[in-house]
């Protein structure tokens, strides 16, 4: 994560509670994103962010969030919905473990649709200021009267994009309505296009404010290299196992669009002896989490996932990102690449393409200003194609005059004009 050292956490007004909790995580400085937004929402004003991927994007939320909580009110204060429960794990996660490195009393809970809704109404009754989750089970519980949506002071919409999706909007329009109309709402996003701003400004004020982190070269960190291979489709699976044996990552995440492909890719690559699992969303909670934990904490060095796995979700030491399936949406290259090369360390996201799929790498060379190199393996190693070798030495060798291209250019082009006409 990039930050400026000239800023600390107490110019921005957080507590010293929270600056001796962060110093635990090691966090010190603030992020470009996290300067902009804590002042912003500790102000109670409707926020639109966009910050690039592993910019620090959820303390930028929580931070202001845990700095607005009213110690005298038992109940709901805030809302955070994400679109998956990977998120929202996550993100409980952090305000728990930041509560705890702080010594305060703020209590989060985990509202998903396929845990048990007798636990969660079971930890409601704890009365947490905090609660994260899915939309739907979000907008059951509100109509049980187990969350008391009249208390909130703010909701929260992680990865924003995807949350006011057609599948999605309805259900967190819904959520919204349940709270008085002086709450705030703060969304988040690497990715905000107009259609998502569009219907942002359907569900907030009129004076929202709009900020972006600031990114060297767009919204793709610069420090990921992109990369792509030619391969048939019926060699992509041999051509994984030897960028996997040639690179040797120390975490990487391969990506399928298919995620019924998912269990089988898992099952091939630990026959052929690399730990792997898989996460999708017909998988089981349960193995979905066992998954997760055991690439976190090193137990499998590879995860196979559908998209998923590509929104917010920070796993530390991912250098990896393999495309086995490019994906056609260039908001969702941006999300999967964004997987590695996090806090400002190095990664490497490579895509198997076929001929024909080579034109989606164009695409997204367009999109967000990115560079791809095409790669072979040679001899267990990931080298220049003899395509990209050529088009260096294209590169380095004198350009011609530019007025002697132009005129050579234009002499060229008269015999076109004139064999037009006599057509």
């Amino acid at each position: 994560m990039e930050h400026t050292t000239e800023q600390n956490f107490e110019i921005l007004g957080v507590s010293q509670d929270l600056i001796a909790g962060l110093a635990k995580q090691n966090i010190i400085h603030p992020t470009d994103i996290q300067q902009k937004m804590i002042p912003a929402i500790c102000t109670g004003q409707d926020v639109v962010g966009r910050s690039e991927t592993g910019s620090g994007k959820t303390l930028a939320y929580l931070l202001p969030i845990f700095l607005r909580l009213d110690p005298n009110i038992r109940g709901t204060q805030a809302i955070i919905l994400a679109p998956t429960h990977e998120l929202a794990a996550q993100v409980h996660k952090q305000a728990e473990l930041l509560a705890k490195n702080a010594g305060v009393k703020v209590g989060s809970a985990l509202i998903i649709g396929t845990a048990g809704i007798q636990r969660q109404m079971e930890k409601l009754k704890e009365k947490p200021q905090i609660v994260v989750g899915s939309a739907g089970r979000m907008l059951d519980l509100i109509k049980r009267r187990k969350i008391q949506a009249h208390l909130v002071k703010t909701i929260v919409l992680d990865e924003g994009d995807r949350l006011l999706e057609d599948g999605n909007f309805a259900a967190v329009q819904a959520v919204i309505k349940t709270t008085l109309r002086d709450r705030q709402i703060v969304l988040l996003s690497a990715s905000v296009g107009g259609e998502t701003l569009q219907r942002a400004k359907q569900i907030m004020k009129e004076n929202m404010l709009q900020l972006e982190g600031e990114a060297k070269s767009g919204l793709v960190p610069e420090n990921i290299a992109h990369h792509y291979i030619l391969a048939n489709h019926r060699e992509k699976f041999l051509m994984l196992r030897k960028v996997l044996a040639g690179e040797k990552p120390t975490k990487a995440m391969i990506f399928l669009n298919n995620p019924e492909n998912i269990e089988v890719t898992v099952d091939k690559l630990n026959y052929h002896g690399i730990k792997a699992d898989g996460i999708y969303g017909q998988a089981g909670k349960t193995d979905r989490k066992t998954a997760l934990e055991d690439f976190r904490n090193g137990k499998i060095s590879v995860l196979v996932a559908s998209d998923i796995g590509a929104r917010g979700l920070d796993i530390q030491d991912v250098t990896h990102v393999i495309h086995m399936d490019i994906p056609e949406d260039p908001t969702q290259y941006l999300h999967r690449a964004g997987r590695c090369g996090r806090n400002g360390k190095s990664g490497c996201s490579i895509s198997i393409v076929t001929p024909y799929e080579r034109k989606w790498i164009h695409k997204y060379e367009k999109v967000w200003q990115i560079r791809f190199t095409q790669k072979d393996m040679v001899q267990g190693k990931l080298t220049d194609s003899d395509k990209t070798k050529k088009d260096l030495q294209k590169k380095t060798q004198k350009q011609p005059d530019t007025q002697k291209q132009k005129n050579h250019t234009q002499k060229k082009q008269k015999p076109k004009k004139s064999y037009a006409k006599k057509k």
